[in-house]
C-alpha cells in the first residue's frame, strides 16, 4: 500500500513537475520586470497627470483602478513592445551602431562579460540548431556495435578532408539532455546511417534520454502492401494482417 503511495505520488510529480516550474518562471519573470519598470512608468504617468492618486488609489484617466502603488502589468506590457521594437530594428538592419556600441560595454565588464558571453552562446545555440543540422544520422560511436545519435552539418573540406583518405561527414554528437553542448566527430559516408526523422524530433529525441522515441515512416511501409488489378488499372493498398506471412 505505501509502495503504491509513493509511486503515485512521484508519478504526479513528474507530471506537474514541468507546469509547476514554467508557472513559477513566468510568475517570477513577470513580478521582477514589472516591478522594476512599472513604480518608474507610474511615476512618469503622475508627473504628467494622466494618473492621480486619491485616499491611497490610482485613477487613470480619472478612472477608479484598484492599485495602489503602481499600475500592475504596465511595465511588463512595456517592455514585451520594448523588446518586439528591438527585434523589428536588429531584423530592418537598423541601430547597428547603438546595439554595436552595447554588446561592446558589456563585453568590457568585468564578470558581467562572462555571463553575458556563455548567455549570447547558448542563446545562438538553440536559434541556430534548426537551421545548422541538415540531417539526422546514426553512427557507430564511441566503438563498433554502439550507435549514436548525431546531427549532419556539413561535409568535410579543406586541410582536414585532404588529410583523410575517405570522403568524411561534419557529424556532431549533442550530449542528454543539453544538447547545445557535445563534440564534433568526422565519419566517413559510407559509415553514416541517415535517419528519416526531422531535426525537431532527433531534438526531442535526445533531451527526453530516449523517452520520446518519434514514429517510424519505415515501418508503416512495412505494414502496407499494394496489389495490382491489371484489369482495371486499379492498385489496392492494404495493410497486412498480423498472422499472414511474408
Amino acid at each position: 500500500m505505501w509502495k503504491r503511495f509513493q509511486k503515485n505520488i512521484i508519478a504526479g510529480i513528474i507530471f506537474l513537475l514541468p507546469a509547476i516550474a514554467t508557472i513559477y518562471v513566468l510568475q517570477l519573470l513577470f513580478g521582477l520586470v514589472d516591478a522594476f519598470l512599472g513604480s518608474f512608468i507610474t511615476g512618469v504617468l503622475k508627473a504628467l497627470n494622466i494618473i492621480t492618486t486619491h485616499d491611497g488609489r490610482i485613477y487613470f484617466l480619472g478612472v477608479y483602478t484598484p492599485f495602489s502603488e503602481r499600475l500592475l502589468g504596465i511595465g511588463f506590457v512595456l517592455t514585451i513592445l520594448l523588446v518586439t521594437w528591438v527585434g523589428a530594428m536588429r531584423l530592418q538592419g537598423r541601430g547597428k551602431g547603438i546595439f554595436g556600441s552595447i554588446d561592446r560595454t558589456f563585453r568590457k565588464i568585468p564578470i558581467a562579460n562572462s555571463i553575458y558571453t556563455s548567455v549570447e552562446q547558448v542563446i545562438h545555440a538553440f536559434a541556430q540548431e534548426r537551421t545548422s543540422f541538415k540531417n539526422v544520422v546514426l553512427v557507430e560511436y564511441p566503438r563498433k556495435g554502439l550507435y549514436t545519435v548525431g546531427f549532419q552539418t556539413g561535409e568535410s573540406k579543406g586541410e582536414v578532408q585532404r588529410l583523410t583518405t575517405k570522403d568524411c561527414i561534419n557529424i556532431f554528437l549533442p550530449t542528454t539532455p543539453n544538447p547545445t553542448s557535445g563534440w564534433l566527430v568526422l565519419v566517413p559516408k559510407e559509415d553514416v546511417i541517415v535517419l528519416d526523422m526531422s531535426v525537431e524530433q532527433g531534438l526531442k529525441f535526445i533531451i527526453s534520454g530516449g523517452v520520446v522515441v518519434p514514429p517510424d515512416p519505415g515501418a508503416v511501409v512495412d505494414q502496407m502492401e499494394t496489389q495490382v488489378d491489371e484489369a482495371n488499372m486499379v492498385i489496392h493498398v492494404r495493410s497486412k494482417r498480423k498472422d499472414e506471412k511474408e
